[in-house]
């Protein structure tokens, strides 16, 4: 029999009300790591992909040239000013209780890796699987390496993982706030929702799933 996983969504989930990517652009252009240029490229991809869901989550463009190195300091000094106390308490104390219990605690998002990292340092978790940034000739692409962990890519992740790390699905936990989460939730035998959207609230009510409010 395989261990149990605590596989845990990050914004809106444990991180609260906004999502860290939201908290961190801001932050960025505070700190002139992006400029107008960057942002006109951010919108000029925005405005071809108009209406395309997928071109809008992929959205890179105004990291294109930046030094991966610089984010990474950034990332940090973002987190530890703005985004720890962003927090949830309970959403501490649930990673805290499955850490607890021997547990693996994954964080599963599609937040920026180094933004994920961090939280991943700050709960002690055991792994974090998030949206990677390609790197070419030292510095941003512009776009991602590999597919946005989101959908239906969270619980393809999670099956290689069940392959990676022997994970028992049955006896492992799940915490999502969106719809999105859905084909997560429905793999393992312990489903939450986390303050859920509509949809997901609805799909949690059907399924007889708790929903909880960090």
């Amino acid at each position: 029999m395989g261990q149990p996983a605590a596989i845990f969504d990050v914004d809106r989930t444990l991180v609260v009300p906004t999502s860290m990517e939201k908290v961190f652009v801001p932050f960025l252009i505070r700190r002139r790591y992006l400029r107008a240029p960057d942002l006109a490229r951010y919108l000029i991809y925005m405005a071809r992909g108009l209406g395309h869901h997928h071109s809008t989550m992929h959205n890179k463009a105004h990291l294109q040239g930046k030094d991966p190195s610089e984010l990474q300091r950034l990332a940090a000094e973002c987190f530890r000013d703005e985004i720890m106390p962003r927090i949830s308490d309970q959403g501490r104390r649930q990673v805290a209780d499955h850490r607890a219990k021997g547990h693996l605690v994954v964080l599963l998002s599609g937040t920026l890796e180094p933004l994920a990292d961090q939280l991943k340092l700050e709960l002690g978790a055991d792994l974090a699987l998030a949206a990677r940034l390609e790197v070419k000739q030292g510095t941003f692409s512009g776009e991602l390496d590999g597919q946005r962990p989101y959908g239906q890519e969270k619980a393809r992740l999670v099956r290689r993982l069940c392959q990676t790390h022997g994970i028992d699905l049955a006896s492992s936990y799940a915490y999502g706030d969106h719809h999105s989460d859905y084909p997560l939730l429905s793999m393992v035998g312990h489903p939450h929702a986390v303050n859920p959207d509509h949809g997901l609230k609805a799909k949690a009510k059907e399924r007889g799933w708790p929903i909880l409010h960090f």
